[in-house]
């Protein structure tokens, strides 16, 4: 398995957090995965971004983006909030772009509980929106959809077989699958292993969301590393939710990747 010196360990943080921290950021050998939310996107100066990519380079910083996601619904009924979504979606791989990112992260916008018995519909738009998104992208410019509420991967299997030969990637959450998921994590990872390209680390009890470093909480990390032992150099993105354990979640991934 290849250790985390050697492949991209990032930690995600808002935009406006970034430009103050690059020291600490280099200091600690880690990239970032930068969140664009919806409302600062308007306001961001494209300049600034490329600058900001500038920066990173010039300090071997590596990065991916994290798009809005907020009230979105990329496979959503409402032709008006479907068109919002894919104008904050392209304009978040614009700046990805400019970054010089590794690649964008987007959420696919499915829940059961809003589309059950309407999946067709979401798929349909899914796929329109998606086809729009990867033009505006460049050829060589990773897309990768990231599991939220699904609670088996059936939805994101039948999206991705629409795009068997473009730059669309799949970006598997360890907590929220430990929130949400009916089946083991095998199940989940086997059907869309050819799509795996990052994983977000992160931890927490299957009560709420705590993004909790690895290994506090009750996700099945062993099973986790069994499967990656196959994968050929994945990006790796820690979600801790606060600074307080920064610095434990960086130790407990690093332990888990070696």
């Amino acid at each position: 398995m290849t250790g985390p010196g050697k492949i991209p360990l990032l930690v995600n943080a808002p935009y406006h957090m970034i430009r103050g921290n690059m020291e600490r950021l280099a200091r600690l050998g880690i990239g970032v995965e930068v969140f664009f939310n919806n409302n600062i996107i308007d306001e961001v100066d494209p300049h600034e971004v490329k600058e900001l990519g500038r920066q990173f380079r010039e300090r071997s910083v590596r990065c991916t983006v994290h798009a809005p996601f907020m009230d979105l619904s990329p496979g959503g009924f409402d032709k008006k909030i479907v068109a919002i979504s894919r104008e904050r979606i392209k304009k978040a791989v614009e700046l990805a772009q400019h970054l010089g990112a590794l690649g964008a992260v987007c959420h696919p916008g499915f829940d059961k509980w809003r589309f059950q018995g309407s999946e067709q519909l979401w798929l349909d738009t899914s796929i329109e929106t998606w086809s729009e998104v990867l033009k505006e992208a460049d050829k060589s410019f990773p897309i990768m959809l990231e599991n939220i509420f699904e609670d088996e991967p059936a939805t994101l299997v039948t999206l991705f077989g629409h795009f068997k030969d473009k730059n669309l990637w799949f970006c598997f959450d360890t907590g929220h699958f430990n929130l949400f998921s009916r089946v083991s994590v095998e199940e989940w990872l086997l059907p869309l292993a050819d799509r795996l390209k990052e994983f977000h680390l992160h931890d927490n009890h299957g009560k709420s969301d705590e993004h909790l470093p690895i290994g506090t909480g009750t996700f099945p990390f062993r099973s986790l590393k069994q499967l990656i032992k196959q994968m050929d150099n994945p990006i790796f993105v820690l979600e801790p939710h606060g600074e307080s354990v920064l610095g434990e979640s960086i130790q407990s991934a690093k332990e888990f990747l070696s």
